[in-house]
């Protein structure tokens, strides 16, 4: 992965509702949990890295070793898996790859800063059951946590 510092998608940049997230952020105001949606799926992806990194290491924080948000360790990602491509449930928090295993790295705390950051790519691709399970984590995510939900099929 990349070690450079995630920036807005140059399409992006200097438009208001970056400067709306960006006050957010600063301010300690942003949502718990962020529905990113667009055409474009790589630029949802960007734009997930800009707010992690900015949530990761706030300008107010001393110099620390920073990771790209891909790497650091207080950034968990679910991806869609298999063939079908689908967001599975798991059986239990054990499962690699699934939302139960994907909940249960985030309900910890914090590894090197005081935030994590939860991405989940593609939430169009969650089957009823996993949606469900999502449901109550969305709702109430554990302290000091944003889940970042992205799409190009908000419906």
């Amino acid at each position: 992965m990349s070690t450079a510092t995630p920036t807005w998608p140059q399409s992006l940049q200097g438009t208001p509702a970056v400067a709306v997230i960006e006050r957010a952020i600063t301010r300690r105001r942003l949502s718990h949990s962020l529905l990113i949606t667009g055409d474009e799926y790589e630029t949802l992806v960007a734009v997930s890295l800009a707010i992690a990194d900015q949530l990761l290491y706030p300008a107010e924080a001393k110099p620390v070793k920073r990771f790209h948000p891909d790497e650091h360790p207080d950034t968990f990602s679910l991806r869609p898996a298999g063939k079908m491509r689908q967001i599975k449930a798991g059986k239990s928090a054990d499962d690699s790859g699934t939302m139960r295993e994907f909940i249960r790295k985030i309900a910890v705390s914090a590894s090197i800063g005081t935030h994590k950051v939860g991405i989940v790519h593609e939430a169009d691709r969650m089957n009823t059951a996993t949606a469900n399970i999502f449901l109550k984590t969305l709702e109430e995510p554990p302290a000091n946590t944003t889940l970042l939900v992205l799409t190009t099929r908000p419906y």
